[in-house]
């Protein structure tokens, strides 16, 4: 029975583990995504809650909403930090805004919002789910505007009963700087300025804000935690440089340096070796009826025993009888100590324009080729230097690395 997209990509999720991040991640995949995985995608919903609440106990946990992923990761790299301030030239629906820097002292109530869709609506929800807190001096309630449906912002405004401020992000500079994006999103800062939950649940913001109104206020020497610039983060993370590509590649497409295209198969033969979150992947493209290929694969099984669950190794054979063709030539499955894959689609081997095999392709964690050739030529030596670079690469000292996303500038970069 021939094999639908579906089920394809259940197949090889349970094979390759955090490979499944490069797979389309709906029905159709004709197209590629563009989204680039890290490894902080594979954390669990309760390790990005704790640091959604700024590493807050189980109960404040429990007073966020479920986001997904995506969202969650963005939100979680902003809370425990000083929430960012408005931009200076800042657009403001009917006058202007508060600077955060004046609401120091006091716990500030931010929604993201947009005049359509379950945007609208969180806007007109937010007055009435804190209306019992409207004479509360020590609270603010701030809206922000997400850059979306911007030309009618202004019309649809002045319909709605809001009476709080409302800041038009019109870049998404500062909603980049939150973690906020389409979907609406309620921040709370508290009295220091850290923004101390990010994206709380409507139903549960009252108690959060409780909450954070029975603290005292901060001292003047008690500042907000500022938040590290890509500068001292990595002052803090020295990073290994991947090693330098030299010479020519043969029989195929030189993508070295680029990034892959994203990872599909459509059946395995054999399962990878491990998980391959975090950790470099090697390629092998190869048949059944070719003499080199067979000759390398003590090469590739002497690869993978030496670097063990440091590297994933896995050959992938385009041959559409493969089964058959393994056992005519009289191949072994304990032959190989690494996975093997089919798809006679032949997707990534086209993408990696092969017209002569064995090829291999070695892929760093974030799914940038940084070699290719003959599997002959590849050495431990070389295999371990961008092991080393990788590692460097993907471990951090801050938690989330702290970085922002720029999901809405690179839309907004798109559409221009």
């Amino acid at each position: 029975m021939r094999m639908t997209p579906m089920s394809r990509r259940r197949l090889f999720a349970t094979a390759l583990g955090v490979l499944i991040l490069y797979a389309p991640t709906t029905a159709s995949h004709s197209e590629p995504s563009n989204s680039l995985p890290t490894k902080e995608i594979l954390s669990s919903d309760s390790q990005l809650r704790l640091e959604r609440t700024s590493g807050g106990e189980k109960t404040e946990q429990l007073w966020l909403e479920r986001l997904n992923k995506a969202d969650a990761m963005a939100a979680s790299k902003a809370a425990g930090w000083a929430a960012p301030p408005f931009p200076e030239d800042a657009r403001w629906f009917s006058g202007t805004g508060p600077e955060l820097e004046d609401l120091r002292g006091r716990v500030v109530v931010i929604q993201t919002m947009s005049t359509k869709g379950p945007g609208k609506a969180a806007g007109n929800r937010l007055g009435k789910t804190l209306r019992d807190l409207k004479d509360e001096e020590d609270l603010a309630i701030i809206a922000v505007h997400v850059p979306d449906n911007l030309k009618r912002a202004e019309s649809i405004l002045e319909s709605m009963s809001m009476t709080v401020p409302i800041m038009i992000d019109e870049d998404g500079s500062w909603c980049d700087l939150v973690g906020a994006y389409e979907r609406p999103m309620i921040h709370v800062i508290d009295r220091r300025g850290n923004l101390r939950y990010a994206g709380v649940s409507g139903s549960k913001l009252k108690k959060a804000v409780k909450h954070l109104l029975a603290e005292p206020r901060p001292t003047e020497d008690e500042m907000p935690r500022a938040r590290p610039t890509r500068e001292e983060l990595e002052k803090l993370n020295p990073k290994t440089p991947f090693p330098k590509t030299t010479g020519s590649v043969r029989s195929a497409t030189d993508r070295r340096n680029q990034r892959a295209e994203p990872f599909y198969v459509e059946s395995y033969f054999l399962p990878a070796a491990g998980d391959a979150t975090g950790k470099v992947v090697i390629l092998d493209f190869w048949a059944t009826w070719c003499g080199p290929c067979i000759r390398a694969i003590p090469h590739m099984n002497e690869i993978q025993r030496h670097f063990g669950q440091e590297v994933i190794c896995l050959g992938i054979s385009d041959e559409k009888n493969f089964k058959v063709d393994f056992a005519v030539r009289k191949l072994k499955k304990q032959d190989f100590d690494y996975g093997l894959a089919v798809d006679t689609s032949g997707r990534l081997k086209n993408f990696f324009g092969i017209s002569g095999i064995p090829h291999v392709a070695v892929l760093s964690s974030d799914w940038v080729v940084r070699w290719q050739g003959n599997p002959m030529s590849l050495t431990t030596d070389m295999i371990q230097e961008i092991v080393d670079a990788n590692a460097s690469m993907v471990d951090s000292k801050e938690p989330l690395g702290a970085l922002p996303e720029s999901r809405w500038r690179n839309r907004l970069g798109r559409s221009n």
